[in-house]
């Protein structure tokens, strides 16, 4: 036998390659499509503030390109307390924020530290479809709730509340949401924390699309002093267009950041040094950023809603929320793939509705966080292979 076969039977693979998300295939057929708009990237597709970029270049000037504390700077956790306490009202502890590699980072260390194999969590149908296959791998039984639509897409708390058990010992709630733009209410927050509560069950709530709201209020799970059973992850990726910094944090009780701090030094040991010091320096003068930026994605939001719908056989909900809409093509061609690939002759790049759940069935994910210009290109086309 081959040695390097024998040695290669030796390794115990952590995941099936089944589990490879699907947009893996659609990255490479986008690849090959020439003059592409791409309206299926997870990320804002406009330029960061130049003040806070000036800030980085200023960083790098002077020395601050070597690690950090783990939790990371003093300064940086003082500013983001300062700013959600502007941004959303609600009073944190900077010893309960931890930085992290980007969101993704955050939601690791929180499932890999409350997972157990057989516990089971909740996730919301349509979701982010990353979630699945990061709790399954830590043994969890995944179970949906799902969103409600009418004339936008709501998370309700009905069907979260009849699906907390004492087995229960996740729930993921998303808002505003990736991909429908759905909000919670305070009531029905309320009513979910005050029964995961009474079952010992956690909530992860996933807020970072907290800047691009359009109708009613963020509500943080912040707000409700909860922090015994609550864990908020946010990012500034989507907020402030710098993805590729890859620097996120993660607010939670004083034990839980302990453990996230420590577990984390086996992994990343620290976050981005240099996006830290840039930040703190941004974030007190940051609101005409994030205004303007809200105002673009909310005009072209309203653009997209209202030219989709005028599409025969097209019933595109409005967002409350986000930088995505999330229409339903059923009556134009219930199959995803077809729909994708029909879109991607015509030049503009989407996401399939399936990889985001069972309700995700002919539908489609599309970007709106682009110049204005962009979003008339990739509308025009749209519009002229759909009518076609």
């Amino acid at each position: 036998m081959n040695p390097d076969i024998l040695t290669l039977q030796k390794i115990n693979p952590i995941i099936k390659e089944t589990e490879s998300s699907p947009i893996r295939d659609m990255m490479k057929r986008m690849e090959e499509t020439p003059d592409l708009i791409n309206l299926a990237s997870g990320e804002a597709n406009f330029d960061a503030s130049p003040e806070l970029i000036e800030n980085a270049v200023e960083a790098m000037k002077t020395g601050r390109n070597r690690y950090t504390s783990t939790n990371g700077t003093p300064e940086i956790r003082s500013a983001i307390a300062s700013f959600l306490d502007v941004q959303m009202g609600v009073a944190v502890n900077p010893e309960n924020i931890l930085l992290t590699v980007g969101g993704m980072e955050a939601i690791y260390l929180a499932t890999r530290l409350l997972i157990n194999p057989g516990d089971t969590v909740l996730l919301p149908d349509p979701g982010w479809g990353i979630m699945k296959p990061i709790t399954q791998r830590l043994g969890a039984k995944v179970r949906f709730y799902p969103l409600s639509r009418k004339k936008s897409w709501h998370i309700n708390a009905e069907p979260i509340l009849e699906r907390i058990d004492d087995q229960c010992k996740l729930i993921v709630i998303n808002s505003p949401s990736n991909p429908t733009g759905a909000t919670i209410t305070r009531e029905a927050y309320a009513a979910i924390l005050e029964k995961a509560r009474r079952h010992g069950t956690f909530i992860l709530s996933d807020e970072v699309y907290h800047n691009y709201l359009y109708s009613g209020e963020h509500v943080s799970a912040l707000s409700f002093d909860a922090l015994d059973h609550v864990i908020v992850v946010n990012s500034f990726s989507k907020t402030f267009a710098v993805t590729g910094w890859r620097l996120g944090y993660v607010i939670a009780h004083p034990w839980v950041i302990r453990q996230m701090g420590v577990y984390k030094e086996t992994i990343s040991l620290c976050s981005y040094s240099v996006g830290q010091w840039a930040m703190a320096q941004y974030l007190p003068r940051c609101q005409p950023y994030l205004d303007d930026a809200r105002n673009l994605c909310r005009r072209n939001m309203e653009k997209m809603v209202e030219r989709l719908n005028a599409i025969p056989g097209v019933k595109c909900p409005v967002p409350q929320g986000g930088i995505y809409v999330f229409p339903d093509f059923s009556e134009f061609e219930p199959s995803a793939d077809k729909l994708f690939q029909c879109l991607l002759d015509s030049g503009v790049a989407v996401v399939p509705g399936p990889f985001f759940g069972v309700q995700g069935e002919s539908h489609a994910r599309i970007m709106f966080a682009a110049s204005e210009e962009i979003i008339d290109r990739g509308l025009d086309r749209m519009e002229a292979a759909l009518n076609a």
